[in-house]
This record gives C-alpha cells, structure tokens and sequence, in this order.
C-alpha cells in the first residue's frame, strides 16, 4: 500500500499558513495538509505520530518562541534516523546567511523564497514525495 502524501506547514504568519492550505488542497496533489503556527506545537506532532509516515515540511525561518533553526535542532533529536520527512526552508528571509546555512544543515533538503505557487508546490510533490 502506497504511503498517504502529506505537507506540514510551519509558519507563525496565520495569512500565509491559511493561503499556502489553500493553495496545497487545491492543487490536488497530495492527500493530507497539517498546519501549525508554532513549531513546538509542529514538533508534538511529529513526536507523537506512530505511523512513521513521511512529510513534506514547509518550515519558515524567522518565528517567534522557537524559530526554524530551533525547530531543525529539535527534530533531529525526534525519532533519530528513523524519520524519513524532507524539510524545506519557505521563508521571506533575503539574508544571505540564512541560505548558506540552509545548505550546510543535513536537515534542510532545499531553500525557497515565499511565495509558495502552485508551480513551486508541483516540483516540490514531484520531487520529494513521489
């Protein structure tokens, strides 16, 4: 049996959350969207699940409370090496830095500048969930 196709979304912005849902129900593309506005509560979550279902995560950098950085720290410790999600960086963050670290964190499987389009969404499904 094939594996559900499901996107996290982490991001404090409840505009951008709301719209990005939007976007990913309308597109038809993958099966599930679970929405968080704090990444703790995200990580809950994630330490909760029992199915060992694998995620697509958008995960925005600059939050309050715990930030994306925070969050990448967190995750690893989740479930080790048993957690097979692919983390994308979503962020309005222009900082240089920010994607330099992006691409030196194991963690991190690309960097996207927001919006999310429905085009950006297609070759994220298409490249990490298929």
């Amino acid at each position: 049996m094939q594996q559900k196709k499901r996107i996290v979304l982490i991001d404090d912005d409840q505009t951008t959350n709301t719209l990005n849902k939007l976007i990913i129900e309308r597109s038809k593309l993958v099966d599930e969207v679970v929405m968080f506005g704090e990444a703790e509560k995200a990580l809950e979550f994630l330490r909760n699940e029992k199915s060992g279902q694998k995620s697509l995560i958008l995960l925005d950098i600059n939050m309050p409370y715990m930030n994306g950085w925070e969050f990448l720290n967190e995750y690893v410790k989740l479930n080790g090496s048993r957690r097979f999600d692919k983390i994308i960086m979503l962020t309005s963050s222009i900082d240089p830095s920010d994607i330099t670290k992006a691409q030196a964190t194991a963690t991190v499987t690309d960097y996207k500048s927001k919006p999310l389009s429905f085009e950006m969404l297609e070759s994220l499904v298409s490249e990490y969930l298929n």
